[in-house]
């Protein structure tokens, strides 16, 4: 029996997105992930900060410990370093699959630390320092008051509000009932990264489109092939967070973008999420026991 580990990729701090700010998430892979194993836990932390405590992370990683990582890219592309993608490119020849969610301009940009197997990974997200944007003409978020919201940032809607992707292929993730047949209304964000397929074993999984220009966003890329643990990559964390599936949990002081009551209003609406998320988990669960 392995478990699985929610890992945020910056140290905990009361302002920021630390792992208490996925709870809801951490709870629905743990139901999913026993679906599979009765007695499979999710682990939720931040980054440690303590250098046993990194090698600990490292060494478990390396070793094939998890069934899954669900890592969620906080950081600016300061931290963390190529050691610790090594471990986790060593985790996925084990079988561990991995979930990596981002977010706007160069948040989680650390993962273009990522080589060998999680090399396509890593190019496969947009950051704002690193990549030209394809389509400088394209208006999405412009807010004055936010000026570090910069390109990649596709407004798909508010916090707290939701949206409508369509399932673009067949997989067992989303082989559940969804609200409506073939899409899934997922939680929306002002400013979601960008994501572009670079390997021809990465498949769209998920697209929905901006609310500001129209123009197609692709929510969620996921590479699936046997001998190794799936990759599935996130536009945002945003589609996971507390915070948007539920704004009563609040949000570090930075967030200005003035939220929606759509979901608090209709929690029905936070059906497909969770119903994704667990699924999502037990299939990495079973796939890592075979």
């Amino acid at each position: 029996m392995a478990n699985a580990l929610l890992q945020i990729t910056i140290p905990q701090s009361d302002d920021d997105w630390g792992s208490d700010r996925f709870s809801i998430l951490r709870e629905n892979i743990e139901i999913g992930c026993r679906q599979k194993d009765p007695a499979a836990t999710c682990i939720g932390q931040s980054y440690p900060t303590d250098g046993a405590a990194i090698e600990a992370l490292h060494q478990n990683l390396s070793s094939g410990h998890y069934s899954q990582v669900w890592l969620i890219g906080a950081d600016v592309g300061d931290a963390p370093g190529a050691s610790f993608y090594q471990a986790l490119e060593a985790a996925r020849s084990h079988g561990t699959s991995i979930v990596y969610a981002r977010d706007h301009a160069d948040l989680g940009a650390s993962v273009r630390n990522c080589s060998a197997s999680l090399q396509s990974l890593g190019q496969t997200n947009q950051f704002h320092s690193l990549d030209s944007n394809p389509d400088p003409q394209r208006p999405e978020y412009v807010n004055p008051e936010c000026p570090g919201i910069q390109w990649p940032c596709v407004v798909t809607g508010q916090n707290g509000g939701v949206q409508l992707v369509s399932k673009m292929m067949e997989h067992p993730i989303l082989a559940f009932a969804s609200l409506i047949p073939g899409a899934l209304v997922i939680p929306a964000h002002p400013h979601e990264g960008v994501l572009i397929p670079n390997n021809p074993d990465q498949k769209v999984l998920l697209q929905g489109n901006s609310v500001q220009s129209g123009a197609t966003q692709i929510s969620a890329v996921i590479e699936d092939q046997p001998g190794a643990g799936a990759v599935l990559a996130h536009s945002t964390f945003h589609h996971f967070a507390d915070f948007n599936l539920d704004v009563s949990k609040g949000c570090p002081s930075f967030v200005t973008d003035p939220p929606s009551s759509q979901i608090a209003d209709n929690p029905w609406m936070l059906d497909d999420i969770r119903h994704y998320i667990r699924s999502a988990a037990a299939y990495f669960q079973g796939r890592f026991n075979g």
